[in-house]
C-alpha cells in the first residue's frame, strides 16, 4: 500500500531511517536523521509511506518526482531491515509504474549498493543515460525503463 507521508509517520520512519538509508547508498555507517528531515522537507515530488495492507504503519519511504512531462524518476526507494527482499519494493514501484503518470522512468543507484542495482535490474531497467542532466552525480548509476505500449 503507498500513501502520503504524514507528520505523523515521521517518528516510525526514524526507527529504521539510518541503516536503510546506509544500504542504499551503498556505506556502513548509518546515515543521520537529519538527512531523512531534508529529504522529506525539500522534495520536489511525492513522497509515500510503503505499509502493508493490513497495517498501516510505514515499512518503507518511496520518493519520486515528474522532471518533465515524460518521465517519472524515482529518487529514494528504502525499506526497514528484515522486510527487504518480500515484495514490497517492487510493488510499489509497480504501482507508481501502472499509475499512468508518464510512460519512461528513471532511477539512480549509488555504485556501492549492488544489491540496489540489482533490484533495478530485475524490474526490467537498464543504465542509461537521463536527458535532462549532463552528466550523472559522482558515485551514481543512472537505469532507466519504457513502458510498452
Amino acid at each position: 500500500m503507498l500513501r502520503p507521508v504524514g507528520p505523523d509517520d515521521v517518528p516510525a520512519i526514524e526507527t529504521w531511517w539510518p541503516e536503510a538509508a546506509a544500504t542504499v547508498r551503498g556505506v556502513r555507517e548509518p546515515v543521520v536523521l537529519d538527512d531523512l528531515h531534508r529529504m522529506i522537507d525539500e522534495a520536489d515530488g511525492e513522497t509515500l509511506v510503503i505499509a502493508k495492507a493490513d497495517d498501516p504503519a510505514p515499512i518503507g519511504l518511496l520518493i519520486s518526482r515528474l522532471p518533465n512531462d515524460r518521465w517519472l524518476e524515482f529518487r529514494f526507494l528504502a525499506l526497514a531491515k528484515g522486510l527487504r527482499g518480500w515484495g514490497y519494493g517492487s510493488e510499489a514501484v509497480r504501482l507508481i509504474e501502472e499509475s499512468g503518470r508518464a510512460r519512461r522512468f528513471a532511477a539512480e543507484v549509488y555504485a556501492g549498493n549492488g544489491l540496489g542495482l540489482y533490484f533495478w535490474l530485475r524490474m526490467g531497467y537498464r543504465p542509461g543515460e537521463l536527458p535532462w542532466r549532463k552528466r550523472e552525480p559522482e558515485g551514481k548509476i543512472a537505469m532507466i525503463r519504457e513502458q510498452k505500449e
